[in-house]
């Protein structure tokens, strides 16, 4: 492999048609539909909100928090990604909640986490403005206990299959509560128009994002991944990581540009480079050095025997160019599965650990 190993390759028809038929037969719980949904969510989630209460507007209209765990956290930073190069959300994972009078969302799609309950309990009066985000549970009716508005969302979704619904019910909140400009909706509808009716328009074999996806799952396949990322993809990169530990049922990490480049990228370079796929993801607003930077990391690594691969994007703004990450990271991850033969849904050790 060469300095021009991160060049964005896809795979051929033929090939994504036989790993989609061992998806279909292993995908006992239709993960693969509510991936392909994903659009569709946000327009429903769109005309929902409509029906919604958000509240007082904040006082302080600069920035918002958002608090959550797992998907419902990556949600706020997919937001950021699309509202790149602005920072909206500070996002809140379980720890000391604010205490200002900047606007805060809850989010727990099964409405029953015991850290966003608990956080939940403790942000509500005052000159602080609430809305919960979730399909029901303990958080639902402590929003009517407390008279905090709810903003639902359909329950019967594994909560990381919902990222449609949460996604844009948050982008919502926030133009309802004037974070976001007059336009916010408008971007999302077309970005999740755009989405959808390629999905429609081409057979998914030949859809150039589920082809991407082809070779990105071969390069990862049994080995740990590494997402080096900017800034400006940290909610892409870390839903990729995600959804490869969640549908695959395998490692997956991720390391935010430069700093990696000062630290970390020396331990994996000392590591057996049999073990490792890295993957790199930049945007075409960061600067030219950061992307070169990347290239130059790519080629040192590749020369001495890792796979280096490229994620692509497609788009002509940020919020076109999110959903389309967001969209290739879920099929990495079910061509993952795909590849080791596994249903994508099950989730026993995260289900167990929570019982326990």
């Amino acid at each position: 492999m060469d300095n021009n190993s991160i060049e964005p390759k896809i795979g051929t028809p033929e090939d994504v048609s036989k790993l989609l038929e061992t998806l279909r037969n292993v995908d006992k719980n239709n993960m693969l539909d509510c991936v392909l949904e994903m659009p569709e969510q946000i327009n429903k989630a769109i005309d929902a909100a409509d029906k919604y209460d958000e509240g007082d507007p904040p006082l302080d209209r600069n920035h918002i928090y958002l608090a959550g765990l797992g998907g419902s956290a990556i949600t706020g930073e997919l937001i950021e990604d699309m509202l790149a190069p602005l920072r909206r959300i500070t996002i809140y994972r379980g720890t000391k909640p604010p205490r200002d009078k900047q606007g805060v969302i809850i989010s727990s799609y099964s409405g029953n986490t015991r850290e966003i309950i608990e956080l939940s309990q403790q942000v509500t009066g005052g000159l602080r403005p609430v809305v919960f985000l979730t399909s029901g549970g303990e958080l639902s009716k402590l929003g009517r206990e407390l008279s905090v508005p709810v903003w639902s969302m359909p329950t019967g979704y594994q909560p990381r299959a919902a990222i449609g619904w949460s996604l844009a019910l948050a982008l919502m909140i926030m133009e309802r509560w004037r974070i976001t400009t007059d336009n916010t909706k408008s971007q999302l509808l077309n970005a999740a128009n755009k989405l959808k009716g390629s999905l429609k328009r081409d057979k998914l074999n030949e859809h150039i994002l589920v082809r991407a996806a082809y070779p990105i799952a071969e390069a990862i396949d049994g080995k740990y991944a590494i997402i080096f990322h900017s800034i400006s993809c940290t909610g892409a990169a870390k839903r990729l990581a995600a959804q490869i530990c969640e549908n695959a049922k395998q490692q997956a990490f991720t390391l935010t540009v430069p700093e990696a480049m000062h630290n970390s990228i020396q331990g994996i370079a000392g590591s057996d480079p049999d073990d490792w796929s890295v993957v790199f993801m930049t945007d075409h607003n960061d600067p030219e050095s950061l992307r070169e930077s990347m290239k130059k990391a790519s080629g040192y690594l590749s020369n001495i025997g890792f796979t280096c691969t490229h994620f692509p994007a497609a788009g002509d703004d940020q919020f076109e160019l999110t959903l389309s990450r967001l969209f290739l990271a879920d099929m990495v991850s079910l061509f993952l599965a795909a590849r080791k033969e596994i249903d994508p849904t099950p989730i026993n050790v995260i289900t167990d650990l929570k019982d326990a």
